[in-house]
């Protein structure tokens, strides 16, 4: 009887033991913490676009003295004039006190604050640039990882932005400027957007609407009270305003100057004509097409593809949304309010 007591005893210790095991590494770590470094973050994968220049700039506070420690507190102050300082191999991270307006081009790996506006000529190199103020960088110019103006950033002519821009006002790129992830209230795209920054700087046009009524499409079928399904392919057509919310399995074409006061989402493809304006979102796994000034409340979200025709809009200035798609072209003198996010590629073509 003894024995078999000591054999279930022993067995329950072994048991224990091979249960708490696990736990030990943990339990020391809780003790006497050892690894307590921040984990590093790919720049792929922080999905608020202005995420490192928040974490700069608290870094930058620290060392001024205007912040709490982060532990990063190592910079280097700029002293000389833009012409003399040694930008190329500086080795730690840069802070200008004052504005600068440079006459030659600046190129630099070290991220770069400036407590400012900054301003260079062209074929400037930047990994990472703050400004306090407004941010101009001449034509062909390089943004490798992402730049944040609390103000204002113009992009000249064949500029590349790659990763992230964000600003406090505007954003303007020039024509064959490539970009990736923006944000800013308003995003102008090329010298006749900028000119026409208003958030409600439509073409105006004075053909009346008819009154449609998504029920009478052919082939349609009620989901809902306010939302349509059609089979196939659907076209809209001009000069004519509907409420509701439409599906598409098919290619959708909705007419010029027609309003769709609803979402639409389709499988196939969407055109959106000339002057038409969506009051909610477009969503298609293709591509989509926005024609000269068409106006959409947004988000406009492609699996594939968004072109942008010249002086349309996607969002409101009161209400910023979503552009987003793999490929996005943005012809001159068209605008987001927003968040624009090419996962591939996105650019500027002239108008």
């Amino acid at each position: 009887m003894t024995a078999s007591y000591q054999t279930y005893a022993t067995f329950a210790f072994i048991c224990l033991t091979l249960l708490v095991l696990p736990f030990i590494p943990a339990f020391a770590e809780w003790l006497r913490p050892t690894d307590t470094a921040p984990l590093p973050i790919s720049p792929n994968y922080a999905s608020d676009i202005d995420y490192f220049a928040k974490r700069f700039r608290a870094d930058v506070a620290a060392k001024q003295g205007t912040g709490a420690p982060t532990g990063y507190e190592d910079f280097a102050y700029v002293t000389n004039q833009t012409s003399e300082e040694n930008w190329q191999h500086a080795t730690q991270r840069l802070i200008s006190t004052q504005s600068i307006a440079s006459n030659w081009p600046i190129k630099t790996i070290q991220p770069l604050y400036v407590e400012g506006d900054f301003l260079t000529p062209n074929g400037s190199s930047f990994n990472a640039l703050y400004a306090g103020g407004s941010i101009n960088l001449g034509q062909h110019s390089k943004v490798l990882d992402w730049a944040h103006a609390e103000r204002s950033m113009f992009l000249g002519t064949g500029c590349v932005a790659l990763r992230r821009l964000s600003a406090g006002d505007t954003i303007e790129l020039g024509v064959e400027a490539w970009f990736e992830r923006m944000y800013a209230p308003t995003i102008v795209f090329g010298p006749k957007g900028f000119q026409h920054a208003s958030s409600t700087d439509i073409p105006v046009d004075n053909t009346p609407q008819v009154v449609g009524h998504l029920q009478d499409i052919p082939n349609v079928i009620a989901q809902t009270p306010s939302v349509f399904l059609v089979r196939g392919d659907c076209a809209l057509p001009a000069d004519t305003h509907f409420s509701g919310s439409l599906i598409v399995t098919g290619f959708l074409t909705v007419g010029a100057r027609t309003t769709v006061q609803g979402n639409i989402k389709a499988r196939g493809g969407v055109r959106i004509g000339p002057g038409a304006q969506i009051e909610g979102a477009i969503t298609c796994e293709k591509r989509i097409d926005l024609w000269h000034g068409v106006r959409v409340w947004g988000p406009v979200v492609s699996e594939r593809q968004i072109i942008v025709g010249s002086q349309a809009v996607v969002g409101l200035l009161h209400a910023p949304t979503t552009l987003s798609a793999n490929i996005i072209i943005m012809t001159s003198g068209s605008k987001a309010h927003g968040a624009v996010w090419a996962g591939e590629l996105g650019m500027v073509k002239s108008a």
